[in-house]
């Protein structure tokens, strides 16, 4: 059985943006730059306040049920069957973000730093520090995070310090040329990197506030302050390379550091997607902590053994993982996910709120 307890306003803000903040760090603006170009720090913007309107649609739902979690009162919505279902896609949808971002890791370490270790040594150590953290409550997860939180800041000082070596602001140049169009196509890929912020569906009751705008406020601050880390790892990037570069490098921060000499470490990519590991590990737990949540409301009653079903999840994913090494099929699993992104975390929650309110259910608020 889990014990749910209380989580305060700034446990919540770092897990909101560690779990936003995952892989992807990597690879920005490799996605943007084919559609806006230069102009890509404009994308990922455009990407950062799609997600904040999202977040409204989301807090708005949670404030109806302010006593109860998403998974707890999607019934009182959808009716029980139905929401037995949808429970049931939400469950499936974070295991699908679990196996895809530790894939992608363990290709990038794969690729980059432990060339010889097995591909399942790679996912197994990750799905099970993952799974061990998960089978925790909440508040513990919440207090694991603020200490990776550290981790994630000495890393932001890295990336700035690499960052600033011989680049060229003229990449930067001409401004606005590519027009409205390529920018709304650059901010589709960008509004994926925001995906994390669906946690407040299932954390809204368990946040310590003494207000509900608390709540919404602290959600806006950690996706403004995602926002603006990707767009200063977007700057980073495109002061270091031109747009021709760029189309060619999908992962143009590891190059950065790569190529950066610091006297006190030989390689400060090996340091920095070691010490890496960490935040994207943020990311795998919470999702597998969610998929639980969801999973045990699926029946008529609730599944109380929360470590049983976090273990059973990690053991399914590390099995599909195992046939997860080969970079086309990530490719093209990469364009499923995207879709999947967009239904269960905007199209869905919007859907429910719009059903919510013309059927007039609400409790608490």
């Amino acid at each position: 059985m889990i014990h749910l307890e209380k989580i305060s306003i700034n446990q919540l803000i770092c897990l909101v943006i560690l779990t936003q903040i995952g892989v992807s760090v990597l690879t920005i603006p490799y996605a943007q730059i084919r559609y806006s170009g230069n102009d890509s720090w404009m994308s990922i913007l455009i990407g950062g306040v799609i997600a904040q309107a999202v977040i409204l649609i989301n807090y708005q739902l949670g404030k109806r049920y302010s006593n109860r979690s998403l998974p707890q009162y999607m019934s009182a919505i959808v009716g029980k069957p139905l929401g037995s279902v949808v429970n049931f896609l939400f469950a499936a949808y974070f295991a699908q973000n679990i196996f895809m971002v530790t894939i992608t890791y363990a290709d990038v370490i794969n690729r980059w730093v432990l060339f010889q270790t097995p591909w399942f040594v790679l996912i197994g150590v990750s799905f099970t520090i993952a799974a061990y953290i998960a089978s925790s409550t909440l508040r513990s997860m919440a207090t694991v995070t603020q200490m990776i939180m550290l981790l994630f800041l000495i890393c932001i000082v890295i990336i700035f310090v690499s960052g600033l070596g011989k680049g060229d602001l003229r990449h930067f140049l001409p401004i606005g040329t590519h027009g409205i169009g390529p920018l709304i196509k650059g901010a589709v890929p960008s509004f994926w990197l925001y995906s994390g912020y669906e946690l407040l569906l299932y954390a809204f009751p368990f946040v310590r506030s003494c207000k509900k705008k608390d709540i919404v406020m602290a959600m806006s601050a950690a996706n403004g302050f995602t926002t603006f880390f990707y767009i200063f790892i977007t700057v980073i990037v495109m002061y270091n390379f031109s747009e021709s570069q760029l189309k060619s490098i999908p992962e143009p921060m590891v190059f950065i550091l790569r190529k950066f000499r610091w006297p006190v470490v030989q390689s400060l990519d090996i340091l920095f997607m070691t010490i890496w590991l960490s935040v994207v590990t943020v990311t795998v737990y919470v999702y597998l902590f969610l998929s639980a949540r969801y999973l045990a409301f699926i029946g008529s009653k609730e599944i109380r053994n929360h470590p049983f079903l976090v273990w059973i999840l990690a053991v399914v994913c590390f099995g599909f993982g195992l046939g997860g090494s080969d970079r086309q099929w990530q490719s093209r699993f990469s364009d499923y996910h995207n879709i999947a992104t967009a239904i269960m975390i905007a199209i869905v929650p919007t859907i429910l709120l719009l059903v919510s309110l013309v059927r007039g259910k609400e409790s608490g608020g």
